[in-house]
């Protein structure tokens, strides 16, 4: 079987569970969201295949392109959202992880490059060790993401006392907050240590600082951004306007380092 069917009936499945579950907030109905549900977890199982596949043949983890380093976080990104909704059954992330998903899918579907064996200068534990955590990380910050406009869209819900089409489906303010805090904090810090990993591994090969690419400045004004938006909710200084544009400008951060991701 070719590897590429199990891509594309991934990508067929995430988008008839993105088009159910955004046909929610029009019916809010509870079974439509399930529905949604039943096939994204379908999609994830090709996905998991597809990914499986790319590993037995090239013998690496599937992050040394652009192509496969988009389909590993878009699959990281539904396992969080999958343990999370198993947790506290907080349904309207969908309505912004699905979406997410099926995009990151979609540009390894488009941006088609030939699997590869990885080059063996790069074959170490502590390259793996960045990859893996710093793709880990990005997941996690990403859905902490999601739960932060939700946060938002709350925060504005109640000062406009107006019910707008995600009110059936957000919980309290509190719990978005706080569902928001604590997943930007895991993948913070896993980030971090995937930052490091990627530090220590440049001075060992090349005996200097990590060279500075269109990547490695994204990842880092992400970094710098996410730890802006954690010390907002350490120190209480939260601020709904003021930390949806530092989320904004996380997440645009995060899409220029995955973009500047080239065949390592």
């Amino acid at each position: 079987m070719s590897p590429n069917f199990t891509l594309y009936a991934a990508l067929l499945f995430y988008t008839a569970g993105t088009l159910i579950a955004l046909a929610s907030l029009f019916t809010r109905e509870r079974r439509t969201q399930h529905a949604a549900l039943v096939l994204m977890i379908g999609g994830f199982l090709c996905h998991t295949t597809w990914i499986g596949t790319i590993c037995a043949r090239t013998h690496h983890p599937p992050l040394t392109n652009l192509p496969e380093a988009a389909a590993f976080v878009a699959w990281c990104i539904f396992v969080v959202e999958l343990a999370l909704f198993i947790r506290y059954r907080v349904q309207a992330a969908s309505f912004f992880v699905y979406p997410l998903v099926l995009m990151l899918l979609t540009v390894a579907a488009v941006v088609h490059e030939p699997f590869a064996q990885m080059d063996p200068a790069l074959r170490s534990s502590l390259f793996t060790a960045h990859v893996l955590l710093s793709a880990v990380g990005v997941a996690a910050l990403l859905t902490g993401l999601a739960f932060t406009a939700l946060s938002y869209a709350q925060d504005r819900a109640l000062k406009s006392k107006h019910r707008g089409p995600l009110w059936e489906w957000i919980p309290s303010l509190s719990v978005c907050r706080t569902l928001s805090y604590r997943t930007l904090a895991v993948g913070f810090s896993i980030y971090t240590l995937g930052i490091l990993a990627g530090i220590l591994w440049s001075y060992r090969t090349t005996a200097g600082p990590i060279d500075m690419r269109v990547k490695q400045l994204g990842g880092i004004t992400a970094w710098i951004l996410f730890a802006v938006l954690l010390q907002s909710y350490i120190s209480g200084a939260y601020r709904a306007r003021r930390t949806a544009l530092i989320s904004v400008g996380a997440f645009v951060a995060i899409v220029v380092a995955m973009l500047g991701i080239h065949h390592v």
